[in-house]
């Protein structure tokens, strides 16, 4: 069951948002929550470096064997309490923030992960959307909201669509932001 969960992922909206996300990302950079790691394996085509977090070890241990990639490592991180690791100039969270009990605190973290200048981009499902909700999440955000948040870590924030274009719409799903660590 653990396998086919994994696999289902490769189907999801996901991998169509990590296929934009691989267009801009360059240097090193930090996936938070990787999942399979098949989009850590994307991020790869113009990264220098990809390192992904996860909670899950079976997760990790699935990536590691599926994506030996030299410049592509997993391993264990938990955003909640800080990775001491760093600095990226590209963190990216696929639909990671809405699972998270303390939202701030983890933002924050990942703030002190990013070299200056260095950029977040981050995805969560759209609360006033009609999709299907699930269990799991600890909270979910309007695009208001989804700002709001942001901003109390990041000056610069751009709500954008799973294209990466703005967002003009308040029922699009998934939102995505792109946040700026102009420190």
């Amino acid at each position: 069951m653990e396998l086919w969960n994994r696999l289902r992922y490769v189907l999801s909206p996901q991998f169509d948002l990590y296929e934009q996300v691989a267009k801009v990302v360059r240097g090193n950079v930090a996936d938070i929550g990787f999942g399979t790691g098949f989009g850590a394996h994307l991020l790869t085509m113009n990264a220098q470096t990809v390192t992904g977090y996860e909670l899950d070890e079976c997760g990790i241990r699935f990536a590691q064997k599926v994506f030996p990639i030299p410049k592509l490592s997993f391993k264990y991180g938990d955003i909640s309490k800080g990775i001491d690791e760093g600095p990226y100039d590209f963190i990216i969270m696929i639909d990671i923030i809405e699972h998270i009990k303390h939202d701030k605190q983890a933002l924050l973290n990942v703030k002190r992960m990013m070299a200056k200048n260095g950029s977040l981009i981050l995805s969560t499902p759209n609360r006033l959307s009609r999709y299907r909700k699930a269990d799991t999440h600890v909270r979910e955000y309007a695009p208001k909201e989804f700002e709001g948040i942001l901003k109390t870590a990041f000056v610069s924030v751009s709500l954008r669509t799973y294209t990466l274009e703005p967002l003009v719409s308040g029922y699009e799903n998934p939102m995505v932001a792109v946040c700026r660590n102009d420190e």
